[in-house]
């Protein structure tokens, strides 16, 4: 099985709640590349933005690889949410800063328990990086094109590199 390099990952939502699809690149190492994309029918875009990076870290997971591994996302939420804001929020019950329930709990739950096992089977930890969506970055700029053509309900051609 081809070494994954790079994870991409971007959501997008028509209307905030409403139809929202999600979008996940995987660069291997080869040269190959491997798309996976989703959608619900009555979402959120932050739910969307979790979805890709939940399937990012799962086909992750899921290869066994030790390399180490970069997630790129242009999701201030979900970067600051898995690297910073969790800790805190399981710390106080699930509550936020603002004494309130965390959003999407659900979703972080699940996140944070792949993040977990991810980084107990890499070299190194998984690396979060925020890329600017819609700056031209190739690979947000492919999850996004996924993303919307899911959240749309259009059909998309995705590459498939992994068995």
């Amino acid at each position: 099985m081809a070494i994954i390099q790079h994870i991409y990952t971007d959501g997008a939502c028509s209307g905030n709640p409403g139809p929202g699809g999600w979008g996940t690149v995987l660069y291997m190492a080869d040269g190959g590349v491997h798309e996976v994309g989703g959608g619900e029918t009555q979402t959120t875009n932050n739910r969307m933005e979790m979805q890709a990076a939940i399937a990012g870290l799962t086909l992750l997971r899921d290869s066994g690889q030790t390399a180490p591994v970069t997630l790129h996302t242009d999701s201030e939420y979900v970067l600051k949410g898995i690297t910073q804001w969790i800790a805190g929020w399981k710390r106080r019950g699930w509550v936020n800063s603002a004494k309130k329930p965390v959003l999407n709990r659900d979703l972080w739950e699940v996140m944070d328990g792949l993040a977990t096992e991810v980084n107990h089977s890499l070299d190194r930890p998984l690396q979060w990086v925020y890329v600017r969506g819609h700056s031209g970055d190739p690979g947000n700029e492919r999850c996004d094109t996924i993303a919307r053509a899911f959240a749309a309900q259009r059909s998309i051609e995705l590459a498939v590199a992994l068995p």
